[in-house]
This record gives structure tokens, sequence and C-alpha cells, in this order.
């Protein structure tokens, strides 16, 4: 009998373990690394390849904001929140913005936006919050990804739309076709070009990949990756930038 009752306890302790925990029959689901880290990673496991350039791009419709005063009373939340953050206001006759410099070291600089259209009858307004670098060491990355995902969650009041994009070069010594980059990222990245726009020194790709859960449609088109790839020339280096769902930086 204890023999049966010790197996029935360690089947059910598999069972528990591999099933979602619930609580308030709400099934916790493994958290998912950012697309900027996933980006990354993949970069990191390529050869002859240097990240130059990061940035993180999250935005939100605030659809509960009609009115001017409305957008403000966003801007006096977020400031209780970030207390030390020096913010900026400025307005012309079709838009009202306030944006504060959160960080701006040498390992980031960071930024947090409320906007206001005033040109509608009903204002449009958003926040927007932006990251950028120049590096990403493995080090590094751990708590820069959780101080984003804190911010994220302190900022937004719904799911923001994220965007990001890394910008690097390739450092091989025999030079190569720009298609030839390009395929060799697509496959990095498990991706089905959908479109493409191809010059003599640089190479657009829009993609679509199941490593990233964000998309955009396109003239029916569904995509979720884009690449620009840049040759300088003779002798001179070839960049890229890989963003997802679209590239948000200048390349």
């Amino acid at each position: 009998m204890n023999k049966k009752r010790t197996a029935f306890y360690l089947v059910l302790m598999i069972l528990v373990g591999l099933a979602a925990v619930t609580i308030g029959n709400k099934p916790i689901i493994a958290k998912k690394q950012l697309d900027l880290f996933i980006i990354n990673g993949i970069i990191n496991k390529e050869q002859n390849i240097n990240v130059t350039e990061w940035s993180l791009h999250a935005r939100e419709k605030m659809d509960n904001v009609k009115s001017l005063s409305d957008a403000k009373a966003v801007k006096a939340d977020l400031q209780k929140k970030f207390p030390d953050a020096k913010w900026t206001e400025t307005k012309t006759v079709s838009a009202w913005q306030a944006k504060a410099v959160l960080a701006a070291d040498g390992n980031k600089e960071e930024s947090l936006t409320v906007t206001a259209s005033l040109t509608t009858q009903t204002s449009q307004s958003y926040v927007i919050y932006e990251v950028k670098g120049k590096e990403l060491s493995d080090q590094f990355s751990k708590k820069l990804e959780k101080d984003i995902e804190d911010k994220v969650s302190a900022i937004f009041r719904g799911k923001p739309t994220i965007f990001s994009c890394i910008k690097g070069e390739f450092n091989d010594k025999m030079s190569k076709s720009l298609p030839y980059y390009v395929n060799h990222l697509l496959d990095a990245f498990q991706a089905k070009q959908i479109e493409a726009l191809e010059e003599a020194d640089f190479v657009s790709t829009s993609a679509m990949t199941s490593i990233f859960d964000e998309k955009i449609q396109e003239n029916d088109k569904v995509m979720n990756l884009q690449l620009g790839i840049r040759t300088q020339g003779m002798g001179g280096k070839t960049t890229f930038v890989v963003g997802t769902p679209i590239i948000t930086i200048e390349y």
C-alpha cells in the first residue's frame, strides 16, 4: 500500500512540474526574453560580426486621453513614478510634448515622452519609452533586460508595441556580395523573405520569422523582421541593421 501511495505521489509531482501553475485561474507561463536580447543572442553566435549600436522603442496609444489636460495628467502620474527625472515641455499649434531624460551615461541613453495632438477635436496621445546604447556585453545585458522590464511595467498601462534594433558591421577579411550577407542573416533568424529593395551598395529586406511575436501588416503582407545591409565599396566596411517588427533607427 505504501509503495502504491509513493508511486502515486511521484506521478502527481511530475504532472504538477510539467503543467502550468495556476493561481486565480490564470496560468503562469514562462517569461519570454525581450526581442532585443533575442536578436543580440543570435548575432553573437555569428562569427566576424561586431555590434555597434542597439535601441528599444516602446509606445502605447492612450485611448482614454481625450484632451491636453488628460495628457498632462499622464505626465504627472509618470513624474511621481520617476521623481528624479527632469521634464521639458514643448508646444506648437499642432502638438504638445513632454520629455524626460531618465539616464544618459556611457552605457545607455534613456528617455520617456508623452505626446498629444492638438489638431483634432479629440486629442491623440502616446507614451513613448526609448533606450539605446553602443554595447551589449553578456554581463551588462542581464542587468539591462531586468531594468527595461521594470521600466516598461511601470510606464505603460496596457501592452505597448515594442520595436527592437541592433546595428553592427561584418569584419570578414574576404569581401562578399550583399545578397550573401542577406541570405546569411535570414538563415540565422530562420526567416522567409517577403520583399526586398536592392541597390548597388544597399539591400533592404522584409521577412517573417516565428522567433518573434510582434508583427505588422502592409499591403496584405505580414512581416516581423527587417534587415538593412550597406557596403562602403571596395575595401570599405559592410554594415547591417536588424529590427523587429521593423527598423526604427537610421541606416
